[in-house]
């Protein structure tokens, strides 16, 4: 019989928010089990700032803001575990089960358990979207950030957020700026300083920010075109050229890469494996877990940073030391004054923070027509290959919710899980049979929530 190793308190991700935690625990004494996909801490925002591959004048200030946490991460008490995969949770008792792949699989259980799982980019169908040559501009950036690669031509970079703005400024720092940006943002989105100035006021520097971005890359030549309400990308083997429409007008560019982003939302697996509840949050335009303004979802459970919902790597980092004192509170069974203060000033920050993204929140939104009116033949599901006629057909002949259209269609059933086309179903479900986003709901996700063979099953350690 297996046994399974024991954890006080576990926590999943060692982005901004799950380093944050392991910190803030060790220096109480605490000492956390973390188990990260990745080679090294960092998550997304901090990937490999523990040895950069780039200079800080190509990747920007945010960036190296996380140093410190990096660095304080390196020197705490912590039993840190990269490269391990948990696939699957389940509750026991008052704790949780995990099960984990690091080199080979591993039994734990945890009494007390923090996801910090991170954040998506989001899967937003168009034409060609399949197409080799069509990358994410997050996978792009990883290839920086980890590898100091940059792309052999000028890519272009088409979608809303501020992702794609950083991105291609990053490039245009590292020698190779982008042939052109398409942001598909709509053109009047800037209306929104104006009916909302409080928000905007919170939110200057994000906007100082964008507006030298954009002047940098205009000064350099970097054609950025406003309010493009469509986009294919075309060609037989790989990406050829990509078609946008522009002002009414369709346009077609010569191009060997395109880089897109459509935002980012919380990563769902581990969240949705545990059936915890979750809702469709309008100006995120997403599904976010329910949880309390403590971060708890229950007794001995709590989602910290960008998987909760996205507020950047800020207001994550204050999440994860959030969540840490709410751990070290349910330990000492009683009320800390000490804890106490320091909850109410990360509360208050974080209040302040998410006001902010508010903003940007409106100024990115997304269109929300823009399943509805791509051709039928457009990929919702890349996996399985299934297009967003089938899916209507599905809905027609009966599927009534994102379950029953898998088993119509295997929609969800690829090597993502659904990670990829779950939103896009959702929403053609939604806008199919006039209910809202909740009412839809989402896949039910089992095990195995990542990838695992039989081999690593077979060579299960004892402990």
């Amino acid at each position: 019989m297996i046994e399974s190793r024991h954890a006080d308190i576990a926590i999943i991700g060692a982005g901004p928010a799950g380093m944050a935690a392991a910190v803030r625990l060790a220096e109480a004494g605490v000492h956390p089990v973390l188990f990260d996909l990745n080679a090294t801490p960092g998550g997304q925002i901090y990937r490999q700032l523990g040895n950069p591959q780039v200079g800080a004048g190509v990747m920007g200030e945010e960036y190296q803001h996380g140093r410190s946490l990096v660095e304080a991460f390196a020197r705490a008490d912590i039993d840190y575990r990269p490269l391990s995969r948990v696939w699957w949770i389940g509750r026991k008792g008052t704790g949780y089960d995990l099960g984990v792949v690091q080199h080979r699989a591993q039994s734990w259980h945890a009494e007390r358990l923090i996801l910090a799982s991170g954040a998506m980019e989001r899967g937003w169908p168009f034409p060609g979207w399949q197409l080799p040559g069509v990358m994410t501009a997050g996978a792009a950036q990883i290839l920086l950030k980890q590898g100091a690669l940059l792309p052999g031509v000028s890519p272009v970079l088409a979608g809303s957020g501020p992702l794609l703005y950083l991105l291609a400024w990053q490039y245009l720092q590292a020698g190779q700026p982008p042939a052109l940006v398409l942001d598909l943002a709509s053109a009047s989105r800037y209306r929104a300083l104006l009916r909302q100035p409080r928000r905007a006021w919170h939110g200057r520097n994000y906007l100082l920010k964008g507006v030298r971005m954009i002047a940098a890359l205009r000064r350099a030549g970097v054609p950025v075109l406003l309010g493009v309400d469509g986009i294919q990308a075309e060609g037989r083997e790989a990406v050829e050229r990509v078609r946008y429409r522009h002002r009414g007008h369709w346009k077609t560019l010569p191009a060997a890469l395109l880089l897109t982003h459509f935002g980012v939302v919380p990563e769902p697996q581990l969240a949705r494996s545990l059936a915890i509840p979750h809702r469709w949050e309008t100006g995120q335009q997403a599904f976010l877990p329910e949880r309390s303004e403590v971060l708890a979802v229950e007794e001995r459970l709590w989602v910290a940073g960008d998987g909760g919902g996205i507020g950047g790597a800020i207001n994550a980092e204050r999440e994860g030391r959030l969540a840490a004192l709410e751990v070290l509170q349910s330990l000492a069974g009683k009320a800390q004054d000490g804890l106490a203060r320091e909850r109410a000033a990360l509360q208050r920050a974080r209040r302040r923070d998410l006001e902010a993204r508010r903003l940007l929140e409106t100024l990115f939104r997304l269109p929300g027509d823009w399943l509805e009116v791509q051709p039928e033949d457009t990929l919702v599901c890349r996996c399985e290959s299934v297009s967003r006629g089938e899916v209507e057909r599905a809905i027609t002949q009966g599927a009534a919710g994102p379950n029953q259209l898998k088993a119509f269609t295997r929609c969800g059933m690829g090597p993502c899980q659904g990670r990829q086309c779950g939103e896009s179903v959702a929403r053609l479900l939604a806008h199919r049979t006039a209910q809202s986003m909740d009412a839809i709901g989402y896949y039910h996700i089992r095990p195995p929530v990542h990838s695992v063979t039989l081999g690593e099953l077979a060579a299960q350690q004892e402990t």
